[in-house]
């Protein structure tokens, strides 16, 4: 990969500076953030895509985008759009690009399956932060994600079902029926916001600087700081062995996907946004394999499509020219 970044500056005044048109490009309207083999990534198309993520105005996005004082975190947030340029392109070179009417399908279907219209869809997704071209973006990603693991690694994902049973065994402790689990949780209470603001919004964004900070099984507290940098609000809560059915619906699934040390993703439940992770099990019996057989084929064969993605997305950094402009 040719890779060239440039020095940082503080990120505050890089983005101040990114507002400057740069003429050399056709599609520049705004400041170019990155180059991709010559194809611009601009500040606006980062904005979005952080509001989409976050499920906030792109007023807002803009907002803490400068607000933001970690250079790394922009840097995540540029090269998750740099990946999608790299697949985007190399569909397109071998034939396969993902259309539009590819992802008003899915969204089609989606509709369909929920029994709704398009304005009651868009209500349920805005329950859930998104807007609509948001959704589209992230529909879009998935489909070309899919299409180049189907062109390059197809054979890589497919699973057995030995394979599923060994995955069934080393996964035992997720699949207990009337075991007792202590873990530790990360807890963004929201109540209602002030001036309109949906606090909802703060909540993801601390939630995401949280997870960040607590990569490779380091324990939640480590994430603390830096969710209260937007969140003051945030609470560690570590409690003793309680039933898993008496947790919360949301809670007790999050939970049925972790092992012992892992932590989840931020999720909503109750009267709040949670990060939790498992510190250890107790007791139980263990379900029948027939019984979670599908959903863990299914599972598998999506953890072999994140690794086959990863190696995927090495090899396209490798003979790639990225500029990125920070």
């Amino acid at each position: 990969m040719k890779r060239r970044t440039k020095a940082l500056l503080p990120v505050a005044a890089a983005m101040a500076m990114l507002l400057s048109p740069v003429p050399a490009h056709p599609r520049v309207i705004d400041g170019v953030v990155a180059l991709v083999n010559d194809d611009p990534i601009t500040f606006s198309e980062i904005r979005e895509e952080v509001a989409g993520v976050l499920g906030m105005p792109v007023g807002d996005a803009d907002a803490l985008l400068r607000e933001q004082r970690d250079a790394a975190a922009v840097l995540r947030w540029i090269d998750g759009l740099v990946e999608a340029s790299l697949v985007r392109a190399e569909l397109k070179k071998k034939g396969q690009p993902v259309s539009e009417k590819d992802v008003d399908r899915v969204i089609d279907n989606l509709r369909k399956a929920n029994a709704v219209d398009e304005a009651q869809f868009a209500e349920m997704l805005s329950r859930e932060g998104l807007t609509l071209p948001a959704f589209r973006r992230r529909v879009r990603l998935q489909l070309e994600r899919g299409a180049i693991i189907r062109e390059l690694k197809h054979k890589e994902v497919n699973v057995t079902e030995d394979e599923v049973r060994d995955h069934f065994r080393e996964n035992a402790e997720r699949f207990l029926v009337g075991d007792e689990v202590r873990v530790e949780a990360m807890f963004f209470p929201l109540a209602p916001g002030t001036g309109g603001e949906d606090p909802a919004v703060r909540a993801r964004y601390a939630a995401r600087q949280a997870s960040e900070a607590v990569r490779q099984g380091r324990p939640l507290s480590d994430g603390l700081e830096a969710a209260r940098l937007t969140f003051p609000d945030v609470q560690l809560i570590a409690g003793e062995f309680v039933p898993s059915e008496d947790l919360l619906p949301e809670m007790r699934r999050e939970i049925g996907r972790l092992r012992s040390g892992e932590r989840s993703e931020p999720f909503f439940a109750g009267e709040g946004l949670y990060i939790v992770r498992v510190l250890e099990r107790r007791g139980g019996k263990a379900r029948e394999f027939a019984e979670v057989k599908a959903s863990l084929a299914e599972e598998l064969a999506d953890l072999r499509s994140e690794r086959a993605l990863a190696d995927i997305l090495v090899e396209l950094k490798k003979s790639a020219s990225i500029d990125v402009r920070l």
